[in-house]
């Protein structure tokens, strides 16, 4: 949709459901801005310009002359140098959840699985744990757009995969308490009220109960979930959650922990294999196997991609993804692990590691180790990058249901980066499934498409003439005769 008056960089307030994912990025990011006020001097900063490097100790010959300023990226060149990691400080971007660990937090329908825009939620999971130097805690807030819940509900509790919800008194619906979990009580029982320490926003608010009873204490974990009630109904988008412990009525400071919820859209542009479809009409494509390819350039942002090459010629899928801003500076790099997939890669999730994407933001050269929920920004606030998890069903890969993403967006797009197996092509055979894992590049929303330019621009019809270049990617690569197959 065209949508001229959109905006990013400040929050504001949108009557109307369909505003939800602006409404959501800008309360999200005001979050985190204000959170990281008080830490600045902790955080991490990947798009900061690089600090001249300290001079060498009197005793210790010169070192090696180096860069003090890396060079600037003048164009969108594969070939442009990129900078060096910092740790400069930084109010853009701040990880959360130090002491609460593990949050997930899902919209489900009707049929159990992960929803869809324009679907009405049939219920909410979530499940977390106390880290071990988490403080006491006898409920949470979970933040939620005002603009679709209500104060008031009224919500029901009910375990998921064998869980037990308390009753008053700490018991379960047989009388047994348990002495390790951490419960839901089902009385007072959940509902959405303001937010204690911030009544312009509403939140799920829970009350927990250990099993032996009292407040939840460090290293207790509260099970999978589910809320059921009179639930709206959710647009496509990204839908950021935010928990805070709670004890006595009271916040418990640093004790919270964020995710980012991507609801996609039924009708939105989706592309793997790779395949684009743009309104209702799908088009199978190829790209040159070398080098990196400008898929579609916005006023604000540039997105480029590589792909790698199946068992046959006309069998390829998206290897990597570039993402830059307009004047060929970075803002993240995602490539798919397909090692750690095509092993078992249990010590890595046990750790909280990367296990699906490689995944560099900004100047970094270095990719994230660690898994954490993170929402990053540009110093000026025109390009956004959430990184998380989120569980999805049916797995996206072989027995990996928690699925790592990059969510990315600007004024103009806004888009999610996900590892897929190649179950459409090999429907059979699971090795080879897993050997060809590869990303999927799903657009939930454009605005202004029809100025945009790039390969997929003409492919859709809105860009035109239709150049040799991109006409020659619709001819299938085994109908060339320059083109060798594998064996």
């Amino acid at each position: 949709s065209e949508r001229s008056d959109l905006r990013l960089g400040r929050p504001r307030d949108f009557s109307g459901a369909s505003w939800l994912r602006m409404a959501c990025s800008f309360a999200m990011l005001r979050l985190v801005l204000a959170a990281c006020v008080s830490s600045i001097a902790a955080q991490e900063n990947p798009f900061a310009t690089p600090p001249a490097p300290p001079a060498p100790p009197p005793p210790a010959p010169p070192a090696p002359p180096t860069e003090a300023i890396p060079k600037t990226v003048a164009s969108a060149d594969s070939t442009a140098s990129k900078e060096p990691e910092q740790t400069a400080p930084d109010v853009q971007g701040r990880r959360l959840g130090s002491s609460i660990e593990d949050f997930e937090f899902a919209f489900k329908d009707a049929n159990g699985t992960d929803m869809q825009g324009g679907e009405e939620i049939d219920q909410i999971v979530f499940s977390f744990s106390f880290g071990s130097t988490t403080p006491n805690g006898d409920a949470v807030e979970i933040q939620v757009p005002n603009s679709v819940f209500t104060v008031g509900m009224q919500l029901t509790a009910s375990p998921v995969s064998g869980g037990r919800l308390l009753n008053e008194g700490g018991v379960d619906a047989y009388g047994r308490r348990l002495s390790t979990a951490c419960n839901v009580k089902s009385s007072p029982a959940p509902s959405v009220a303001t937010c204690t320490d911030n009544p312009s926003k509403v939140c799920l608010v829970i009350s927990l109960e250990r099993s032996g009873g009292g407040a939840c204490q460090a290293g207790d974990t509260v099970a999978p979930t589910a809320l059921t009630g009179s639930l709206p109904t959710m647009p496509a988008g990204n839908v950021p959650v935010e928990l805070q412990l709670m004890n006595s009525g009271s916040p418990v400071p640093g004790a919270v922990a964020s995710q980012v919820v991507v609801i996609l859209t039924a009708s939105g542009v989706a592309i793997s294999d790779p395949i684009t479809f743009y309104k209702g009409k799908k088009t199978k494509f190829w790209l040159p196997l070398n080098g990196e390819h400008l898929l579609v350039q916005t006023p604000d942002l540039g997105v480029y991609a590589s792909v790698f090459q199946g068992p046959k010629a006309d069998l390829q899928w998206f290897d990597r993804f570039f993402i830059k801003l307009p004047d060929g500076r970075p803002v993240v790099e995602v490539g798919v692990k397909r090692e750690l997939i095509n092993r078992n890669n249990s010590a890595s999730r046990q750790h909280r590691m990367f296990s699906q994407l490689d995944i560099k933001v900004g100047n970094s050269e270095e990719p994230l180790q660690r898994l954490q929920r993170t929402l990053y920004s540009t110093p000026d606030g025109s390009a956004k990058v959430g990184i998380g998890t989120q569980r999805y069903d049916p797995p996206r890969l072989h027995g990996q249901p928690i699925t790592e993403f990059v969510s990315v967006e600007t004024a103009s797009i806004s888009f999610v980066l996900v590892a897929s197996h190649a179950g459409n092509e090999f429907p059979h055979d699971i090795p080879l499934q897993k050997k060809h894992a590869h990303l999927d590049w799903i657009t939930r929303e454009m605005v202004g498409a029809t100025s945009f330019t790039g390969i997929l621009p003409q492919i859709w019809g809105v860009q035109q003439p239709l150049s040799a270049d991109v006409a020659a990617m619709l001819q299938p690569p085994s109908e060339s005769a320059h083109v060798c197959e594998e064996v």
